[in-house]
This record gives structure tokens, sequence and C-alpha cells, in this order.
């Protein structure tokens, strides 16, 4: 294996660790709204498309999160190419999406209220956006989507005032409206109790919470991606400085024949002449 630092080798494997546990934990979350979703098979449908994702999303966070700590943690080139080319794919994808919905932000919102507007009148809308109004009406407290006339004169339950505390607090409004009565075919007068506040910028506010949320997500992962091929070049380029050849030393001892090879300098025995002994 070749030689890497091992503070930053340590620091890249915990890094790919963190997020193989975040790409496991979305998995979790899938499964969990799965099973919350058994009980309600027509919302369980119309969920399974946002289920596959977040399975793909999990599943993907892990495999490439488990592929770059494999590669730092054996010293293996072609898994810290292979993590390296998918960080650069993820990066872009996120800048990709994350981009066009910080500049269009406003005419997202623009969209969303005249998709709204085109269910109004709502009593005379589908039954589907009847029930879907009048959950978010229970719940936010509010009534109507813009004004308690897109119900005309059909102002449903779910915008009555429930209790003394909405009254104290001032959110209630007093409306006439009127009830015909068929079996003496005249109109009469009655006062109903509703929610002052209206549902859609409730639900504006909510929305611009979300993208918030939905952008910070994606610039972020966007720059941890771009942290991690970072990170993975430098490993890489750590693993192709240690495999340099190093330049072998060799030296012909004396006998012609043999080449010891070494990467050492030859020792050389220092050479003189004996002095001559007198003749007798």
């Amino acid at each position: 294996m070749a030689k890497l630092n091992s503070c930053f080798q340590r620091l890249f494997v915990f890094f790919n660790l963190l997020f193989a546990i975040v790409g496991g934990v979305i998995i979790g979350l899938g499964l969990l709204g799965q099973f919350g979703y058994n009980d309600s098979t027509s919302e369980f449908e119309n969920q399974t498309k946002g289920f596959l994702v977040m399975y793909l999303v999990g599943g993907i966070t892990m495999a490439m999160s488990l592929l770059g700590a494999y590669g730092a943690h054996g010293g293996k080139r072609i898994p810290l190419i292979v993590f390296l080319a998918a960080c650069f794919i993820c990066c872009f994808g996120l800048l990709r999406l994350a981009v066009p919905t910080a500049m269009y932000r406003s005419e997202m919102k623009q969209f969303v209220e005249a998709k709204f507007r085109e269910a109004l009148p709502l009593n005379e809308a589908s039954p589907d956006v009847r029930q879907f109004t009048e959950r978010i009406q229970l719940n936010l407290k509010c009534c109507g989507l813009f004004s308690y006339t897109d119900w005309g004169n059909n102002v449903p339950d779910s915008c009555l005032c429930q209790g003394e505390e909405d009254q104290m607090e001032g959110t209630c409004l007093n409306i006439q409206y009127r009830l015909l009565f068929l079996s003496e075919y005249r109109m009469t007068g009655h006062q109903k109790l509703i929610y002052k506040q209206t549902c859609f910028p409730i639900l504006e506010g909510y929305l611009a919470k979300a993208l918030d949320i939905v952008l910070g997500v994606f610039f972020g992962f966007a720059a941890l991606a771009l942290l991690g091929a970072v990170m993975s070049a430098v490993l890489l380029a750590q693993l192709r400085s240690s495999t340099v050849a190093v330049p072998v030393v060799f030296s012909v001892s004396s006998h012609p024949s043999t080449f010891d090879f070494s990467s050492h300098p030859p020792k050389y025995s220092k050479l003189y002449d004996e002095p001559e002994k007198p003749e007798k």
C-alpha cells in the first residue's frame, strides 16, 4: 500500500463514514414514512414516488461514502477516482437545481398563487379540493384561501371558531349569511363566527420556509460534495507522489561477471606501494 498522510487519511475516512450514516438515516426515514401510510392506501400511492426518491438518494449516498472510505483506508486508486467523479457530478447536479430555484423564487410563488386561484370558488370545486381545503382550515385555524367569500354562501363548519379562547384573542369574525328553506321558499338571515385569518398567507409563509430549507440543503450538500472531491484529489496526489520510482545505484565488483545492486555507493580500499626489502 502506498504511503499516505495518516491524519488526512483518517479525516477522509471519518468524513465518508459520517455521510454513510446520513444515507442510512435517509433510508430509515423513508421506511418509517412508508409504514406510517399503510393505513391509507390512496395516500400511500401518492407518496410512492417520494419514498423511492428517498431510497435512491440514501442508497447512493451510502454506497459512494463507503467506496470513498474503502479507497482511502486501503490506498486504492480506482475507488478514489470513482469517488472523485461522483462528487463532481453530485455537486454539479445540486447546483443545477439550486441556482434556478433561487433565481426564480418569486415567480414560483406567483405560480402557486395562480394555481390556488384556479380552484375558486371553493363551493364549486371538486370534492378532493374541498376536503383538502377544509383539512387546512381545521389545522391552521383559517377560513378560505384568500377570503371567506371563496366559499360563497356555503361557509363550512371547518371555518367556525372552536372555543372561547379564539374569540377572546380577536381571531374570529362575525359574518352574516342566509339559508334557503325549500319548504317555505324564503330567505332567513343568520350569523356565523368564523376565523378572520385566511389560509393562503399562512401557506405562503410555509412555502417560503420550505424553499429556504431546500436551498440550504442543496447548497450545503454541493459544498460538501466539492470538499469531498478536493480531499480525494489530495489523496490521489499523495498516492502518485509516493509511487514514483527511486533510482537504484549499482557498482561493479572486483569480479568481472558479478554486479552488486545496492542503494549505497561502493566501498574502495586504499592502494599503496609496499617498500622494497633490501637485498642481503
